[in-house]
């Protein structure tokens, strides 16, 4: 059983390496692999450890160390909690479940010296060209990312780009263009982060929309990233730099 544990851990942990760099089709078949891996790894554990501990112990403590990722992200907790653990994800969805190639980041800052986090997935060119090209098309809804759509969680009312945000969480999509794109900022965060799921209801609980310059620089970026350069939210990927205006709400 020792040997399961060592081989399942060292599947389980090449998955998550390799994911990243594969293409999104070649996902699915690592993914059964590597969730067979926890599988395995799960029924290891709890046969070499209810010999030290009992099959109650042993129950208790695999339950709990599968359970704690899902503990931690699946619920939507206040926006002073959500800033300080692991983003949020809706184990509901099966995509949920299978490895990324588009792996799940954040970034946490402060706006006025209110706490705030952005969680966005983050795709990579991986010798595309995405930004205009037929993956990420000028001119068409995006998600701002990969997967969900990209979430904003604030601890206070803040301004984005103009576009006053209450306290809580906001899904952050745009419609990019060659000089400019337009930011969307919209309370619905739930559904997934394609174009078709943004209905006429998701629509409706719009805050407010804006346009942000977009900016061409020498250095290509391979995988989209944000960063606070002052006080704006700075989008890279590729050539692309897109500068958001952050500011507290005028009290």
């Amino acid at each position: 059983m020792r040997r399961v544990l060592a081989v399942a851990g060292l599947v389980l942990v090449i998955g998550l390496i390799v994911a990243p760099t594969l293409p999104p089709g070649a996902l699915l078949p690592l993914s059964i692999v590597w969730l067979a891996a926890l599988v395995a790894l799960a029924r290891a554990a709890y046969t070499v450890l209810a010999q030290w501990i009992g099959r109650g112990g042993a129950l208790a403590v695999v339950f709990v160390a599968a359970a704690t990722p899902i503990f931690l992200t699946a619920p939507r907790l206040p926006p002073h909690l959500a800033v300080r653990l692991p983003c949020h994800r809706n184990w509901f969805w099966l995509p949920a479940w299978l490895l990324r190639s588009s792996p799940m980041g954040s970034l946490t800052f402060e706006v006025d010296g209110s706490p705030a986090k952005l969680c966005y997935g983050r795709p990579a060119l991986r010798g595309r060209k995405m930004l205009g090209g037929s993956n990420v098309p000028f001119g068409r809804l995006w998600r701002t990312g990969a997967n969900e759509p990209t979430t904003l969680i604030t601890t206070s009312f803040i301004v984005v780009a103009g576009v006053p945000v209450p306290s809580g969480r906001v899904a952050l999509y745009s419609i990019p263009g060659p000089e400019s794109w337009e930011l969307i900022l919209n309370q619905a965060t739930s559904q997934w982060g394609i174009e078709s799921e943004y209905t006429e209801q998701v629509r409706t609980t719009e805050l407010g929309r804006a346009i942000v310059r977009s900016e061409t620089v020498p250095e290509s970026l391979e995988r989209l990233t944000f960063y606070i350069n002052g006080t704006d939210l700075v989008l890279a990927w590729e050539r692309t730099r897109v500068r958001i205006p952050l500011a507290p709400a005028s009290r």
